[in-house]
């Protein structure tokens, strides 16, 4: 089976058990690494452009304790009202691509790990997060 995290982005249906994704999360975010990674995990129709497709970016840094959120529906995205970074953090897409998050979208490893889990389950914006629309 492919290691989700190998990949850049992947859909809710991809993940066959959330509470054993969210722990492998975990453990990948436990380890040492030079830099933070994120991914993109997608719900709804798979046409982007459909009122109904969402995503949620998920990222763990290289500073143990801290993830990162943002959720994007249409052409709107959203960071946590929590969220402690006030600029750009560079975060690398599965470890490969460079690239930056927006201000505010770093959290508290456990609430990015707990926000994850309700969207896989539920394919909608996690409600244990309060969102702003990011800058």
């Amino acid at each position: 089976m492919t290691d989700l995290l190998d990949l850049t982005g992947f859909r809710v249906e991809d993940v066959p058990d959330a509470t054993q994704f969210v722990a492998h999360v975990r453990e990948f975010a436990a380890q040492d690494r030079d830099a933070a990674h994120f991914w993109v995990i997608a719900a709804g129709p798979t046409d982007v452009r459909h009122d109904d497709h969402v995503e949620l970016e998920f990222g763990v840094s290289n500073e143990p304790g801290i993830g990162a959120l943002t959720f994007g529906q249409r052409d709107d995205q959203y960071v946590p009202a929590i969220g402690t970074n006030d600029e750009e953090v560079s975060y690398q897409l599965a470890g490969l691509h460079p690239s930056y998050l927006p201000a505010k979208a770093e959290v508290p490893l456990d609430d990015m790990l707990a926000a994850l889990a309700q969207f896989i389950r539920t394919h909608q914006r996690p409600t244990s997060i309060e969102w702003v629309p990011a800058d």
